[in-house]
Formats: structure tokens, sequence, C-alpha cells
């Protein structure tokens, strides 16, 4: 995106916060897409990220560039299991007494706040945490999209050490957990978060602002608002008309408009960490132009990759999204139903993730699956 087109979309973001909190709604529809089904409903964060706009004032959306070279960028997301936060939502508050810690223990002033993950919930809530804690929000985050894993960011494929990591719940309870490897990471810190009641904030791989602007995905809060601005002008259209206008935005494919025919658990001996639950295979038969096709969709925590007549159309780290054909909204991997009607769009990733290091964490194969990255083709 270049530097006008930034500048207008970063202007249109401050003036809707401000008066109507309308602009939120277009960026939690843009997160919910880059969450490649997973990542948790971005709606059920609005809310409160809106309460905290409203009593902290509007959030400062800033590039790297912008900021001191020595200052500390703090990462954050809510870390545990998304159907928790239907009883436990969190307070958005939990980000005051990470900060206290971080800059406690690094001995160095945070100049901004994070998001570790784009996709799905924790886009909006970032919002909140950002504004509780009364720091600007960097224009970036951690993956460009949803995964599932604590190390399953840029900044470990960048080589940043993961700890500390620092954690809250909503009940001002903080725990620091160190740890040399991202592996270690993941098990502490979801240990900590179990004892929370299965839900917290987490902040980990803080790094200075130098540190920073080699090791992030940048554009992230752009992206995912002016996604969600594509689908807001293209409103009162069919979906698979709005779908195809994403894909021709953001370089990406609309594979095809088709029904669902089975979802079917399936049963690994994997070993892979993130192959381990969450497991099903999904067909799709193609309606309207895209009849006498069907497509095979392999899904995990995240939509993983699309198969069709053995051929492999796209996979992981490339973000699969599924639209509901009546409502437009994102299908979640775990509300894929037999009978359902959705368009399938592909984009591509983050180039960071295309590196060997990245493929090694989040390629199909880190998920258990038989396949090699495909780079998407447009046929």
């Amino acid at each position: 995106m270049g530097k006008d087109k930034h500048s207008e979309w970063l202007s249109y973001y401050h003036s809707l916060v401000r008066l109507n909190g309308g602009c939120l709604v277009d960026f939690a529809r843009g997160c919910d897409v880059l969450a490649a089904g997973g990542g948790g409903y971005a709606g059920g964060t609005v809310p409160m990220a809106q309460v905290a706009l409203d009593t902290q004032g509007p959030v400062e959306i800033i590039g790297l560039d912008d900021l001191p070279p020595d200052g500390l960028v703090m990462p954050c997301a809510y870390l545990g299991s998304p159907a928790v936060w239907v009883e436990r939502i969190g307070t958005g508050r939990e980000s005051i007494a990470i900060r206290r810690q971080v800059e406690q223990h690094f001995g160095a002033e945070v100049v901004a706040m994070m998001c570790t993950e784009i996709g799905g919930s924790n886009g909006p809530a970032s919002v909140a945490l950002a504004a509780n804690a009364r720091l600007p929000l960097a224009d970036a985050d951690g993956m460009g999209r949803a995964f599932p894993g604590v190390e399953q960011v840029a900044m470990q494929v960048a080589g940043v050490h993961p700890g500390p990591s620092v954690l809250a719940d909503d009940h001002d309870h903080v725990v620091l957990v160190q740890a040399d490897t991202g592996d270690w990471l993941e098990r502490l810190a979801r240990s900590a978060v179990t004892a929370f009641g299965d839900t917290g904030v987490s902040s980990e791989y803080v790094m200075t602002v130098e540190q920073a602007r080699t090791s992030v995905v940048t554009g992230s809060i752009s992206r995912a608002l002016k996604i969600g601005q594509v689908l807001a002008n293209c409103a009162g259209m069919p979906v698979v008309t709005a779908v195809r206008r994403l894909a021709a935005e953001f370089g990406g494919i609309c594979l095809m408009e088709g029904k669902v025919s089975m979802v079917s658990a399936v049963q690994t001996s994997a070993s892979s960490t993130f192959a381990a639950s969450l497991r099903s295979t999904a067909l799709l038969d193609g309606i309207n132009g895209d009849n006498g096709r069907c497509l095979r969709v392999e899904i995990g925590h995240e939509y993983l990759a699309i198969l069709e007549d053995g051929e492999v159309r796209a996979t992981t780290p490339d973000i699969i999204t599924l639209f509901d054909v009546y409502s437009g909204d994102v299908v979640a991997t775990d509300s894929l139903r037999y009978g359902q009607r959705v368009v399938v769009l592909a984009l591509p990733c983050p180039d960071l993730w295309l590196q060997p290091a990245g493929l090694e964490l989040v390629g199909p194969r880190a998920f258990g699956l038989d396949l090699d990255y495909h780079p998407l083709v447009v046929r």
C-alpha cells in the first residue's frame, strides 16, 4: 500500500472511531477474513473495544518508523479458548498490569502496543488493550492472519527471544514466565492461562522498535480495515461478487461457490503439536457457475488446505476463508455444517512465512498434513 493510500485509511479509521465507532465494525470484518476460519469471532470483542474508546479516548494507529528505535514494543493478545469468552469476556484492562511488569523487567519504556494476532477476536481486542494501557497501537502484528500457537509468530522466525512472557487475568493476577524457546513458552504460558480459568492476556516476544521493524508483519491494521471497507462497499451485492472483489484487490483467488456435502472428523496419529485436535475434512460441491466441481477442505483450528481432483489449490500459510452465501459472514471452522452454501476465498500470506523457517513453523506439515506448500495459482 502506498504512503498516500496508507494515510487515507488511517484518517478514515480515526474519524469514524471518534464519531460513532462504525469503523470498528469494518475493522472486525477484516479481522474475521484474515482469521482463516479460526481466531474467534471478531465481532465479539467490538463492544469491549468501543467501551475502551468511549472511556479512554481514541487510540492512535502508528507506523513503526514513527517510533523511537530504542523504545519497547509490547505484543499483546488474549490467550485461551475463544469459547470461554462467552462467559468471561475480559475487561481490556489487563494490559495495564502487563505494561507495568514489562517496563519494570526491561527497565525501559513501552512506546507502543502491537496486536499479536490480527486474525479474529484479537484484532478488536487489541484496540481495547491499547486504549486502557494508554499506548498507541502499531500498524503491525505478529502473524498477518490467525494461527493457534504462541510461537507461530513472525518474531520467532526473525530470532527475537520469546521470554519473558507476562500474563494477566481480569482480576489483576500477573504471572511472569521465563522460557528459552517458543515451544516451552507455549507449554508454560498455556498452563498459566489454565490456572486463570482458561482465558487471559499474554505478552511475549517484547522487542525494541528497531527489532520490530524487521521482525513483524507491517500494515496489518490498515489491511484489516481496508478488507472490511471493501466488503461494506459491496453491501447488497451477491456474496460471490464481494469475494471476487476482495480477491482482485488483494491478489487472491475466489476458488468456488459451493454447497457443503460432507464434514467428517479425521483421526490422526500425527505428532504435530497443532494436529492433535480439531482435525476434519469437508467436501464442497460446486453450485451455480461451479456446477460439476468438488473441493476437499482440510480443517484444523483454521482452514489448512484446499484440493480439487487431487490437485492442491491452496494451503496454509496462505489465508483460506469461507463466506456464507446468504449472510456474507465468515464461516468459522467449528461452525461449518452439512448443507451450508459458501464461497471460498484464498489470499496470499505475508512473504515472511514463505521463508524455509516460516514454512517449517506454519506450513502444511506443521499441522500434520502430508503436503508441501503450494503457491496460489490463478486459472
